[in-house]
C-alpha cells in the first residue's frame, strides 16, 4: 500500500542501508572465524604462457596449468633456492673435492713436520759454543813505524756446551780489532772437531805491518800510540765461525751456523816497555758474547 505522503517512505519498506536486527544475525548464524595463518597470504598470479616445445629444469619447471612447479604456494620461492643459483650448486668443477683433499693433506704434512722439529729440538736444547780469552800477549808493537807493526798471540778457550750435539768448525775468520774503530790485524783458524761436553784450547797469532796492501792507516797509529803512553790499549777480538751441530743419535738432527763472537774489554798494558805488553788481569772475565 503507497503512502499518503509523497517523499516518506513506507513504514513497512526496509532500507538497504541499515544494519540487521538481532534477530536477523540470530537467523544467519554466528560470524565465521578464521584460524591464523602461519604463511604468507597467497597471491594469484596469472597463468605463464609457455611455448609448446620449452624445456624446463629444478624449480623453473612450470607444470601445465602454471604455477611454480613443486612449491606449495603459487608465488615463487626465495631467489638462493632457485633460478641460477641453483643451476650453478649443479654444475660444480670436478676438481674441487681433489683439491680440498690435497690441501688438507698438504697442511697436515706442515703440522707433523713442526711437531716433529719441535720434538727433536726439545730433546736435543742445541745451544752455542763458548768462547773466552784465557790470555793475550803483545810483541813488535810499533806506532811510529811505516806502515804499523804489531803481533799479538792470544790463547782461547772453546767449550762445546751440548750434551747430543757434536760441534764441527768449518773454518774461523779472527779480527784483532782497536777500541771499535778498525781491524788492525786479521788471521784465519783451520777446521776443528769437537765431541759433546768437550773443551779445548787453541793459540790464534795475528801479524800485522808484514804487507803494504794491508797497512793500518796513520791516524789509527797515532791513536793507539797516544793510548799506549797513557798505560794501556783496548782491543776487541772479533770472530766469525762457519759451524755445524749434529747428532749422533738415532734421533738424527743437522743445524748449519754462522756466528759473530765479540770479546771486548781486552786492555793491554804495556808498562815500561814501549813494544810489548800482556792483558790486564782481570778476576772472572766474562766469556765472548756469541750470536747468531
Amino acid at each position: 500500500m503507497a503512502s499518503d505522503h509523497p517523499g516518506k517512505p513506507n513504514e513497512q519498506t526496509i532500507d538497504k542501508n541499515t544494519t540487521p536486527t538481532s534477530q536477523q544475525q540470530q537467523q544467519q548464524g554466528p560470524p565465521i572465524q578464521w584460524p591464523p595463518q602461519s604463511h604468507p597470504p597467497q597471491v594469484c598470479y596469472p597463468p605463464a604462457i609457455v611455448p609448446p616445445n620449452a624445456q624446463f629444469h629444478g624449480y623453473n619447471a612450470l607444470p601445465p596449468g602454471g604455477g611454480y612447479g613443486p612449491y606449495p604456494y603459487p608465488y615463487p620461492p626465495p631467489g638462493p633456492y632457485y633460478g641460477q643459483g641453483y643451476i650453478q650448486s649443479e654444475h660444480r668443477h670436478p676438481c674441487s673435492g681433489a683439491c680440498r683433499c690435497f690441501l688438507s693433506f698438504l697442511i697436515l704434512v706442515i703440522v707433523i713436520l713442526l711437531l716433529t722439529k719441535l720434538i727433536i729440538w726439545a730433546t736435543l736444547l742445541p745451544r752455542f759454543p763458548v768462547f773466552h780469552v784465557a790470555n793475550m800477549h803483545v810483541t813488535n808493537f810499533n806506532t811510529d813505524a811505516n806502515p804499523f807493526t804489531a803481533r799479538w798471540e792470544t790463547k782461547i778457550r772453546i767449550e762445546n756446551p751440548n750434551t747430543k750435539l757434536y760441534l764441527y768448525v768449518d773454518g774461523m775468520e779472527v779480527f784483532m780489532n782497536y777500541n771499535n774503530k778498525y781491524d788492525v790485524g786479521i788471521t784465519w783458524i783451520n777446521p776443528m772437531f769437537m765431541e759433546s761436553k768437550n773443551k779445548t784450547s787453541m793459540q790464534v797469532v795475528i801479524n800485522t805491518g808484514e804487507s803494504a796492501h794491508h797497512a793500518v792507516p796513520i791516524w789509527i797509529a797515532q791513536d793507539m800510540g797516544k793510548d799506549q803512553k797513557n798505560g794501556g790499549v783496548n782491543f776487541v777480538l772479533k770472530i766469525k765461525v762457519w759451524a755445524t751441530l749434529k747428532s749422533g743419535m738415532w734421533l738424527w738432527f743437522r743445524r748449519s751456523l754462522m756466528l759473530n763472537v765479540e770479546c771486548d774489554d781486552l786492555k793491554v798494558n804495556f808498562g815500561n816497555s814501549s813494544r810489548e805488553g800482556t792483558l790486564e788481569y782481570i778476576k772472572d772475565r766474562e766469556d765472548c758474547y756469541v750470536s747468531a
